[in-house]
């Protein structure tokens, strides 16, 4: 991720000094419109665990305290999803690797999917069992509609890996999926 490196970047309010409020406004507008698509993001990556809340939040905390350094010329959404996807990864490191789903969050998950087509359902639900790295392209890509470039940057990995990762991740789900057929 680049930050601004030079001045012609107008500088938020925050980072002269001024009105803490119109830098909170401004943070919102940014991210009212994709509130919901990192909410569900952070959900899914963790899968519906308890720490889901947790990090995302974080993530906004973090996003609002950092925000000053936000370059405008790049993209809000690529920034604030690089956040979460770095508090992510930290909270995935730390959790044990052997982790059971219990029967209520697979049920939390039945319930969130609930309106979309059994087809899709089974993929979100073999999806659900990828790697951390494979699940989160996977779900930035079909759920959240970033293009290629946008996951390279929240990734961090070079766009060949990026899409290796995402072939793996469709290949392994077609295998499932046509052992459960």
């Amino acid at each position: 991720m680049r930050f601004a490196q030079d001045n012609k970047v107008r500088q938020l309010p925050c980072s002269q000094g001024k009105n803490l409020e119109q830098t909170r406004e401004l943070f919102l507008d940014y991210l009212l419109p994709i509130r919901k698509p990192l909410y569900n993001f952070v959900r899914k990556a963790l899968n519906f665990s308890a720490e889901a809340d947790d990090v995302f939040q974080e993530a906004l905390l973090k996003g609002f305290r950092y925000f000053y350094s936000f370059d405008r010329r790049q993209n809000f959404k690529t920034w604030i999803f690089t956040i979460a996807h770095n508090l992510i990864k930290d909270t995935f490191m730390a959790q044990p690797q052997n982790t059971v789903v219990s029967l209520e969050e697979a049920g939390e998950v039945a319930a969130v999917v609930g309106a979309i087509t059994e087809d899709v359902r089974e993929i979100y639900t073999v999806a659900q069992q990828l790697p951390l790295r494979h699940r989160e392209v996977f779900f930035l890509y079909y759920y959240n509609e970033f293009k290629i470039s946008e996951i390279v940057e929240i990734v961090g990995l070079s766009r060949a890996n990026v899409k290796f990762i995402l072939h793996q991740a469709r290949k392994t789900i077609k295998k499932v999926m046509e052992v459960t057929v």
